[in-house]
């Protein structure tokens, strides 16, 4: 039970696995025997005149013999044994030597079987830990008679392993250091980048494979090369070898560390565009110089094409702007002009219609000359009105206003014309605070809601108008069932000369100037105007004016 015990407390030890990491670093559990070490058990056998000495590394379920000398066949052929026959792991366990004058009568070790089988009576093992300080194995001399160590001998078989614990940590670092560059080489040659390192004298060290793609060497014609050969043109030459010397000279570069494009040439001498990033290094207080590089040829020719485009599009941007000013202007004059002879056309017309002897027949001609001037001018005031708008040659003088009042007279006004097309026109009209704005700005964007919501409402519709506020402002909402605005058209309602399709559709007269002027005269008193589709089909348009503005908004 005992025996138990002891051997689940070693197991214990034994498998920490920090301590078996440490030990796979090594590189030693499946290497061939390290001749140092070689050197140093035969040195322990001579020295203290043991017939076996052995550099054992213990691991999980077996120790492991990286060096022996005198051990009998099968064993020393092997190179290793189970823990079965280990003595070595108690000093894993124990993490400290272990001295034994005759095995067979210790409590722990008399069950070993590298009594009977390896002929161990006499063991002297001594701890060979890892740089971390984790024990890996045991440096030991064997007798197969019982013998007493001496202290000159246990001295001298320290001072061999701790020289057998030097080798190994050499031995793990220079195995770590492979591995490193083994890593390093598998990285830089797997780069899609080209990746090439010069000494002080610009002698190429290292040659990716991508270098080879790129510039049309090979690794074997590139090593030892000047770069000057490989890579740069020739009108850079002295450029180039300027830099080295003033590296050379001042121990810095200017280079180091940023991100530049540069020409460079291949094999063939064909010359392309390229972004190296390079970092300048002493090695041994001399310079040397690694830089990765790609070609950015596409990527040059991708941004003069947008630089071409982009100036194309200032181009076009600036000539849109010219002819916005044209139109602006021409529209001006044009309107400025049409008044004059509208007024005169409607003066002789009212002039002609007060003749009590006109004919029938002619009075009935001038209603319709009367009725197109009248359309004639409201398009003409539209038009000054956006052209005033957007030139922003009109002030809105804003002063206190009482929208209800506003609001029900612009429902008044139209409700005869509301009657003529037999719909019903409902107004809700809660109380309102006081605004500040242009009343005849104001009225002008009512007029505009509700002659567009009778114009577009079929016989036997409705419209409606609400008024409420909350605390931002008031909200009021004119709605009709009429022909309503295709979904994806909303968008473009307010956008001057646009008409929905329903409207054009039914043969409906407009201008398509209404709603722009609205939206900018809202907009100017701070405020808002949206449309969308009503509850019971038609149209919805909200209009939102804040409670107060703080100044005068300029149109």
């Amino acid at each position: 039970m005992a025996d138990n015990i002891a051997e689940l407390s070693v197991q214990g030890r034994v498998d920490d696995p920090v301590r078996l990491q440490a030990l796979r670093a090594t590189g030693l559990l499946d290497a061939d025997s390290a001749t140092t070490l070689d050197r140093l058990t035969r040195l322990a056998t001579r020295l203290v005149n043991a017939p076996v000495a052995l550099v054992s590394l213990v691991d999980a379920d077996r120790q492991v013999f990286v060096s022996a000398v005198g051990l009998d066949e099968p064993w020393a052929s092997r190179g290793q044994t189970p823990l079965s026959h280990s003595f070595c792991q108690y000093v894993v366990t124990d993490q400290a030597p272990l001295v034994i004058t005759d095995a067979r009568a210790d409590g722990r070790l008399c069950g070993n079987l590298a009594i009977p089988d390896l002929n161990v009576i006499a063991y002297a093992g001594f701890p060979l830990r890892s740089p971390d300080g984790q024990v890996l194995g045991s440096f030991c001399a064997i007798d197969g008679q019982p013998r007493q160590w001496s202290e000159t001998e246990v001295e001298i078989l320290q001072d061999l392993a701790a020289n057998a614990e030097s080798e190994i940590a050499l031995h793990t670092a220079h195995g770590e250091l492979m591995l490193s560059s083994a890593r390093m080489r598998s990285v830089l040659d797997t780069a899609q980048d080209a990746f090439v390192s010069m000494d002080r004298n610009g002698q190429v060290t290292t040659w990716n494979e991508a270098a080879e793609r790129l510039f049309g060497w090979s690794a074997a014609e590139a090593v030892g090369r000047p770069a000057t050969a490989l890579m740069i043109p020739e009108r850079f030459h002295d450029a180039h070898l300027a830099g080295l010397e003033l590296t050379r000279r001042t121990g810095t570069s200017r280079l180091s560390g940023r991100r530049v494009e540069l020409t460079a040439t291949d094999r063939t001498g064909q010359e392309f565009p390229v972004e190296m990033t390079m970092q300048m290094c002493l090695e041994r207080d001399t310079p040397v110089f690694h830089a990765f590089l790609h070609d950015i040829t596409e990527r040059r020719r991708l941004a003069d094409r947008r630089e071409h485009l982009l100036q194309q599009e200032q181009l076009q941007v600036r000539q849109l702007r010219e002819l916005d000013r044209m139109k602006d202007d021409l529209v001006a004059v044009v309107s400025h002009e049409l008044r004059n002879p509208i007024g005169v056309i409607c003066g002789y017309t009212e002039m002609m219609a007060a003749d009590p002897a006109l004919p029938d027949k002619l009075r009935k001609n001038l209603a319709v000359i009367d009725r197109t001037s009248g359309r004639l001018t409201n398009l003409v005031d539209d038009l000054l009105d956006l052209a005033q708008l957007d030139g922003g040659r009109n002030t809105l003088h804003p002063e206190p206003v009482a929208p209800g009042p506003l609001i029900h007279e612009a429902v008044q006004n139209h409700r005869g014309a509301a009657d003529a097309r037999q719909l019903t026109l409902t107004a809700e009209i809660g109380p309102l605070p006081v605004i500040s704005g242009e009343a005849r700005r104001l009225q002008q964007v009512l007029d505009n809601l509700l002659s567009n919501a009778v114009k577009y409402t079929l016989p036997g519709g409705t419209v409606t108008v609400t008024a409420g506020h909350d605390d931002t402002g008031i909200v009021v909402t004119v709605t009709d069932n009429g022909i309503g605005v295709p979904a994806e058209q909303y968008p473009l309602l307010f956008d001057r000369f646009f008409r929905a399709s329903t409207a054009t559709g039914s043969n409906i007269k407009g201008t398509g100037l209404g709603l722009a002027v609205s939206k900018a005269i809202v907009e100017a008193h701070g405020g808002t105007i949206t449309a969308g589709p009503g509850t019971d089909g038609g149209t919805r348009f909200t209009l939102t004016l804040p409670a107060a503005m703080a100044t005068a908004g300029a149109l």
